[in-house]
This record gives structure tokens, sequence and C-alpha cells, in this order.
């Protein structure tokens, strides 16, 4: 995941990148029932959720490598709409 953060002289805006490394401004970070070790849910203002991976993803016992962000490419054809308006960015 990345956590990108600025404000401006009222606000907070951040942008964090979903397990498909599309960048998503101004999200919320949803609570779950159960705390996952290595996601975590995000909404946007349109009530879509995505999936991010935590920066400090540990890997599991039998797991040769951490988890790693996917390429946007792979992401499935209706991933960001109807919502999606503009050319994604990485």
């Amino acid at each position: 995941m990345t956590l990108k953060a600025w404000s401006t002289e009222r606000q907070i805006i951040l942008i964090y990148t979903d397990i498909f490394s599309i960048k998503h401004k101004d999200a919320k970070v949803i609570n779950t029932k159960n705390d996952f070790n290595r996601i975590f849910v995000i909404e946007d203002k349109n009530g879509v959720r995505y999936t991010c991976l935590k920066p400090d993803a540990q890997k599991m016992p039998k797991m040769t490598s951490h988890f790693k962000t996917l390429k946007a490419k792979s992401a499935p054809l209706n991933y960001l709409t109807p919502y999606f308006t503009g050319k994604r960015t990485k």
C-alpha cells in the first residue's frame, strides 16, 4: 500500500493504492468484522469498496515471498466502472 497525504488549508487528502496499483483519492478505511493481517478495505465516495495491501504484509509460513501489488492491466474489465470517468493512474 502506498499512502500519501497532504493538507490544504482546511482538509487532508489521502491517496490509497489498491492491490491493482490503482490510486484512490479521499477514500475511507472500512472497519471489518475480523482483522486481517495482510489487507484492509477502503470505500470511495460512491460506496465502492477496494482491497488494499498493508505496508507490512507478513508472509505465511509456507510462502517464500511477501505479498506484492499487481499491475493495473490485471484488473477486471469493469473494476472501476460505472464510476470511473478518466484514465487509470499509477
